[in-house]
């Protein structure tokens, strides 16, 4: 029993040549580390080279060449200038506690160049680079008089040199392979702790009393709350997204008229912030309760972080601007979305194995648990699959079972079970479909009662296979029935294993 999810999104698009001539890995004969290499060829002037050493290494959460990277875009040095993708990669650089790139994204959001201008979120962000002694920060902070005014970010990583002061030239678009990696930097869970933790003091402490010095901070902390959310929602951390809900709800009194205010605002990440926080808090307004509206009003002003649900919000009355929304968060980086389109490759009959092996493997190499599960169906299930693509396929499938999934957990133990003799293991395929259906899913109980009545993995015992096929055919599972009566007769065949895939994007 094989399914896959339906999606409405088309193949993925094919890269441009410029990304294809500078994106190039650097010459295998360097004898210094790339990043010293990109360094002292930005030194000497030598900016496409620069950005060719230190590109790959942005796109691996080296937060010195995501700063420096940033400083490229906003002086026009080596590519074109843009400072909204210098903006986004100083925001890559800061997320991960770069004090440079903190330094450089307070400047921005001060004079508001690439990105809305805040004079609170740039102040918390020089407190930030201040306290890891970096000394411009530290004294434009005082010529600002901001010594006193928002929280910090948390951060740790070694400043690196500072960008020169540049003008403020017209904004442009930026080309579609530019900001794959900026938008969505990899996650970082202790960050993302740290900002959930910021927050709620802040609400403890406004519910205690209220404080006028603690509501000015509220904005730019559920702002910051919000952007770790969509990095944890983009990689599908379960549990933490949960203390989000959990948090947003508890104090949904104060959260829910914050929305309200950031949604007026008419700044589209701000207006995408209070999409999440009325959808994470529960609004007492049912038509409100899906966060939709400002949502979508951000996502139609382009802000990345917006596109993901934007697209949710819209698929059903409008599927091509939800497909082209979820491609372009896809691009960004939000791995939630490239499962979504990596799915989508192969939804008709004609499938396309490659673009969905490309996909989902990008979402799957960030972290999310469901694309990995998605990635060994994939590498298992393609025409004339290979030795090496069935051995890719279990590692994924037992890095997602490793994780919880329930689909992994079945699928491996199918693998296990069914696929190249080099890989068969009927005792690990027993203990797999068995750790799944101990949990209730229908399809491994199915699945392990199969084996217990055929004495596959282990010895037979066809009362035990009889309680577990039951259970199977009470959720639904057809062939569990078939199997109960086979029961009843001597040396029953073994029917073959029910398929299971994860329907959650």
């Amino acid at each position: 029993m094989r399914r896959l999810i339906r999606s409405t999104l088309p193949a993925a698009f094919a890269g441009s040549l410029m990304c294809a001539l500078i994106c190039a890995a650097p010459p295998a004969f360097a004898t210094r580390d790339a990043y010293t290499e990109g360094l002292m060829a930005y030194r000497a002037s030598q900016y496409p080279q620069a950005y060719r050493w230190l590109l790959p290494l942005a796109r691996k959460t080296d937060a010195r060449a995501m700063y420096l990277i940033g400083v490229m875009y906003q002086t026009g040095r080596g590519v074109p200038q843009d400072n909204a993708t210098a903006t986004g990669w100083y925001e890559s650089s800061a997320n991960l506690g770069n004090a440079s790139g903190q330094y450089a994204l307070a400047r921005m959001v001060i004079e508001g160049r690439g990105v809305p201008k805040s004079r609170d979120r740039g102040v918390a962000l020089l407190q930030a680079a201040a306290a890891q002694g970096h000394v411009e920060a530290g004294a434009l902070l005082a010529r600002i008089g901001g010594a006193s005014q928002s929280r910090a970010m948390a951060g740790n990583a070694a400043p690196t040199p500072e960008p020169p002061a540049a003008a403020a030239p017209a904004q442009v678009n930026p080309p579609a392979d530019n900001p794959a990696a900026v938008v969505f930097t990899p996650f970082n869970r202790s960050a993302a702790q740290a900002s959930l933790a910021a927050l709620s003091a802040l609400l403890q402490e406004l519910s205690a009393a209220d404080d006028a010095n603690a509501r000015k901070s509220l904005p730019f902390l559920a702002l910051e709350a919000a952007r770790q959310y969509w990095h944890i929602e983009s990689v599908g951390d379960v549990p933490l997204a949960e203390e989000f809900a959990r948090t947003a709800r508890e104090y949904s009194a104060l959260l829910v008229p914050l929305a309200g205010e950031l949604s007026a605002s008419r700044q589209p990440e701000l207006q995408a912030a209070s999409g999440l926080l009325v959808r994470l808090a529960g609004a007492p307004n049912p038509a409100l309760l899906t966060g939709c509206p400002p949502t979508i009003d951000a996502a139609q002003s382009g802000y990345a972080f917006a596109w993901f649900h934007g697209a949710r919000c819209i698929a059903a009355r409008n599927s091509g601007q939800a497909a082209d929304w979820m491609r372009a968060a896809a691009v960004a980086g939000h791995a939630g979305a490239q499962e979504s389109v990596g799915r989508s490759c192969i939804e008709d009959a004609a499938k396309n194995w490659p673009c969905a092996i490309e996909w989902l493997g990008r979402a799957a190499q960030a972290g999310r648990t469901t694309a990995m599960s998605a990635m060994g169906w994939t590498l298992s299930n393609q025409p004339a699959a290979a030795e090496d693509d069935y051995r890719q396929a279990m590692n994924w499938y037992e890095r997602a079972a490793s994780a919880g999934d329930l689909f992994a957990m079945n699928n491996l133990a199918a693998l296990l079970e069914r696929g190249p003799d080099i890989l068969r293991n009927a005792g690990g395929a027993r203990r797999w479909y068995g750790a799944a259906a101990r949990t209730g899913f229908a399809p491994a109980q199915y699945n392990l009662g199969r084996l217990l009545a055929a004495g596959i993995g282990g010895a037979a015992d066809s009362v035990e296979a009889a309680e577990w096929l039951r259970k199977a055919a009470a959720a639904g599972v057809s062939e569990a029935g078939v199997a109960l009566d086979a029961l009843n007769v001597r040396n029953p065949p073994l029917a073959p294993p029910v398929d299971a895939h994860s329907s959650n994007p």
